[in-house]
């Protein structure tokens, strides 16, 4: 007898990542080292040269189990968000808390809410734990706040709203989403994934730590990481703000150990480089400013909002565009599958000569 899955399990699409270099090299015969990859929105001027030299220390003890609490990484975050330590919560990545906020606060016959065109980690997270979700239409590939209130009734539990938003790089202002936590019922948890609020510019982007801090919303939950800026994606850390009852409801679900021992070196060393986080910020702004110009001379849609990467509208299938890029060694993100967006992808800015590459590349396929 074949062991059955469940239905609201069968039925998911597994997250799809960004396709490895060394796939891409072995499916087209390339030389791995001529292979850039712009499709997970890394960063490309790598991690600090102190954490590098921290792992290189701390790489003799990893036969010992990590701090279960991360107690000298959330001391070292709560003193530079002047919070309290048990405002903060850690992930394997800020997917895994995601998935906990479902796991912990949806009861049976509850849902989530979030918009069309958004990370795809909310409805998978919604599934998994066999609850239903509202996705909510897009207006022009932005967030519809109003209609996401209008959607709202007694069995609304949680609503994820990413901002600048992945994979479309649009934002949502200060004022706008002041006026929306005010009129979200308090029973309703606010999930602000800020994965990329770093990289913002816009001086109309919310401060929205004052919600939990000034407003003293209990129903508010800010995610960030260390994955983008910091460029320590491969070591998976996300941290969550929010009321400590809040995070102690989460916190039960958590699984233990969850951050290895590396990963929490790495992150306080980390919060240490302030020049990185500049430096990166300034090049991604740097590449942006030369490559989506040029794209748009090719006749092509761009969203390019903020963040460290852009969405670009190919006009045709994106498969095939996707695939043929990756026979001249540049790797996208194709956004057909997940997104529902068929003649679209996203890339995410490299060094000068990935960038060069991938508009040689582009302009090649498209012709």
């Amino acid at each position: 007898m074949t062991v059955k899955q469940p239905d609201y399990i069968a039925s998911l699409a597994p997250y799809v990542p960004g396709k490895p270099i060394e796939t891409v090299a072995r499916e087209y015969g390339l030389d791995p080292e001529k292979i850039v990859k712009l499709a997970s929105n890394e960063n490309p001027l790598g991690p600090p040269e102190k954490v590098t030299e921290v792992l290189r220390e701390k790489i003799k003890d990893i036969h010992y189990y990590p701090d279960g609490g991360a107690y000298y990484l959330r001391e070292k975050v709560a003193s530079k968000f002047n919070l309290d330590p048990d405002w903060i919560i850690f992930g394997n990545g800020s997917c895994e808390i995601i998935e906990y906020c479902a796991k912990a606060l949806l009861d049976y016959g509850e849902h989530s809410i979030f918009s069309e065109y958004s990370f795809a980690m909310y409805k998978i997270a919604t599934l998994a734990s066999n609850h239903g979700y509202k996705e909510i239409p897009a207006k022009d590939y932005r967030h519809d706040l109003d209609a996401f209130l209008k959607a709202i009734d007694d069995k609304t539990k949680i609503i994820y709203i990413a901002n600048p938003n992945n994979p479309t790089s649009t934002m949502i202002k200060g004022e706008e989403l002041d006026r929306f936590v005010e009129k979200v019922p308090d029973s309703v948890l606010i999930v602000l994934d800020e994965a990329y609020y770093e990289f913002v510019d816009n001086p109309d982007y919310p401060d929205s730590m004052k919600y939990i801090k000034d407003w003293r919303k209990d129903n508010v939950l800010i995610l960030r990481t260390f994955s983008k800026i910091y460029g320590l994606a491969g070591l998976r850390v996300g941290y969550g703000f929010g009321n400590p009852d809040l995070i102690q409801k989460i916190e039960k679900v958590r699984s233990p150990f969850n951050l290895n021992l590396l990963a929490q070196e790495a992150c306080i060393a980390a919060l240490d480089c302030e020049d990185h986080v500049l430096k990166s910020k300034e090049h991604v702004k740097k590449e942006k400013a030369c490559v989506v110009p040029e794209i748009e001379k090719m006749g092509l849609r761009v969203l390019a909002e903020e963040g460290n990467f852009i969405a670009v509208d190919t006009g045709k299938d994106v498969e095939e565009v996707f695939h043929n890029m990756q026979k001249k060694g540049v790797i996208v993100r194709p956004l057909k599958g997940g997104y529902n967006m068929p003649t679209w992808f996203r890339m995410s800015f490299g060094l000068r000569e990935h960038d060069e590459m991938f508009l040689n590349a582009l302009k090649e396929v498209l012709t």
